[in-house]
């Protein structure tokens, strides 16, 4: 019997097995994690009781007490709450309750509560902490950093779609230069930007411990990607690499194809949803074929222009940095001129044509839209930490289409709903079109009356496009002041 050429596999059929090999994957890491987590805790149980039996009773006390938080006295644990809020004093009992795994997701946290958590790692056993999605920003992540570099117990932590900016990551990069404990480490959505990868990548150099890392969908660009290849050529330990929708061209993928030549430990590396040209795209071909490289996820590249469009979200410390060199003048490196310094109405102008805003952005590719039922992308407006009200500055909406085609121009679909899952507001808003497979959306108040409807701790949704399977990505960015 003859048998019948082998059929090819259409589009959505490969991204459609992709993404079930990507959740294979990624459920047997998340059983690694446990795994190790626990087997981390028995060890340390096992150190504490042989240090226990060695020393004299009031050494193993002393030890015992620094590291089981069962067994700090109902005085200690007043002392340190004693100046807590009821709010702050809920998170720190969770956590330092907990023994296993503690889900704080979507839950509001500002930086007091990331405070208030930071403290309780001190003097918890915890394993595994996942704070996504919360209003955590520098000071959160400062605490929690400080916390990370006395706690031993921990194993994972998860603080995707926080925004913790450079100051935060620079924060928690010094506390992975002594923590080698910690052996996963989220960090997507949180606005950390190439000096921030810089600066994580300085820790990669010398951590021990770090087994998965992501960072994705944080605008490190080439010179961020290009920090990490270094990095990545004395790293031992890091198996698990995420850098997925991060503004990568081929220069970084280059960087990174030469360092997956020479670096033995890394199994898989996803790339998916930059920028990446035929020279980096033929760069990385090569470096599998040297190492024999085969998790390497680098399909599903995006159309530069759509980074183009995207805001350069940052916190609230970066634009006054930027607004200041701008103001002052900006010396030029290896340069004996400078730029002349700008009058404020001028630097505002820059910086607003730029799109370089405080806000909260969530992009996402196609790998959500096999399903049917996928929820509604969504950003939250967040709680202002002095007290002040928040006033928005724009809603941004932009969508890639995998194709040229008529389906862009279908109407975005926006709705708000309130803290307790309520919806208050919807409206349909056409898209501008701005490439032949590109559509825009841009909301100003006074312009809309969906600002009218927005409160602190609310969220904005996108609906999913009726044509989800030809979406190649998309993004919601909520900007305010």
């Amino acid at each position: 019997m003859v048998r019948g050429k082998k059929r090819r596999l259409t589009l959505w059929e490969y991204i459609r097995r992709e993404n079930t090999a990507r959740q294979v994957r990624e459920q047997r890491a998340r059983e690694v994690v446990v795994a190790l987590a626990v087997a981390a805790a028995a060890a340390a149980a096992a150190a504490a009781a042989a240090a226990a039996s060695a020393s004299d009773a009031a050494d193993a006390s002393s030890a015992a007490s620094s590291s089981a938080a069962s067994e700090l006295s109902p005085a200690a644990v007043e002392a340190i709450v004693q100046n807590m809020t009821k709010t702050q004093r809920g998170l720190f009992n969770k956590v330092w309750k907990t023994r296993e795994r503690l889900f704080l997701n979507k839950q509001q946290i500002d930086d007091a509560g990331a405070e208030a958590v930071a403290e309780a790692l001190k003097v918890s056993t915890l394993l595994i902490l996942e704070l996504e999605t919360n209003q955590i920003g520098e000071g959160g992540a400062r605490a929690i950093a400080e916390a990370l570099k006395v706690n031993t117990p921990l194993t994972t932590l998860m603080l995707h779609q926080n925004q913790i900016g450079y100051a935060g990551a620079l924060a928690i990069a010094e506390a992975l230069e002594v923590n080698d404990t910690l052996i996963y480490l989220g960090l997507n959505a949180n606005q950390i930007g190439a000096a921030g990868a810089q600066a994580i990548a300085e820790a990669l150099k010398v951590n021990r411990g770090l087994i998965q890392l992501f960072l994705h969908e944080n605008q490190i660009g080439d010179a961020g990607a290009q920090a990490i290849a270094e990095a990545l050529k004395v790293n031992k330990t890091l198996w698990r690499l995420n850098l997925d929708k991060n503004r990568i061209g081929d220069a970084g993928a280059q960087a990174i194809a030469e360092t997956l030549k020479v670096n033995k430990m890394l199994i898989e590396l996803s790339l998916r949803w930059n920028c990446i040209g035929n020279r980096g795209s033929q760069a990385l071909d090569e470096a599998r074929k040297v190492n024999g490289f085969r998790e390497l996820f680098s399909e599903l590249q995006i159309n530069p222009l759509v980074f183009s469009w995207l805001p350069r979200v940052a916190t609230a410390e970066d634009l006054q940095t930027v607004f200041c060199l701008l103001t002052s003048g900006l010396e030029l490196e290896n340069q004996s001129a400078s730029l002349p310094a700008l009058p404020a109405e001028i630097a505002d102008i820059i910086m607003e044509d730029a799109h370089y805003w405080q806000g909260v952005q969530h992009t996402r590719g196609n790998e959500f839209f096999e399903d049917k039922n996928h929820p509604p992308l969504s950003v939250t407006v967040p709680r202002d930490v002095t007290g002040s009200p928040i006033r928005m500055k724009a809603i941004q909406v932009i969508r890639e289409m995998q194709f040229p085609d008529t389906t862009l121009g279908v109407c975005f679909e926006l709705s708000v709903r309130d803290g307790r899952g309520v919806a208050r507001y919807q409206c349909a808003v056409k898209p501008t079109r701005i490439d032949s497979s590109i559509g825009l959306v841009l909301l100003r108040p006074g312009s809309h009356p969906i600002f009218e409807q927005l409160r602190e701790g609310w969220e904005v949704l996108l609906q999913p496009s009726v044509y989800g399977m030809q979406v190649g990505i998309e993004s919601l960015t909520l900007a305010y002041i």
